[in-house]
């Protein structure tokens, strides 16, 4: 694929140099839905209610 786009689209890692990241800790993900659907759950008075399927992920 390096060929076909010759690192065109390459951006700079956003990891930190020095940090481990298989060890143990907590982690903050953004996941972004088809459309923005909402898939997970939906928030009500400051608060996240999760769906069926937010429960399970």
């Amino acid at each position: 694929m390096t060929e076909k786009f010759q690192d065109k689209y390459r951006i700079p890692s956003a990891r930190l140099r020095n940090w481990d990241y298989s060890s143990d800790g907590v982690y903050f993900i953004t996941i972004c839905t088809g459309e923005h659907e909402c898939y997970f759950g939906e928030i009500s008075n400051k608060k996240m209610i999760f769906s069926e399927i937010g429960s399970f992920v």
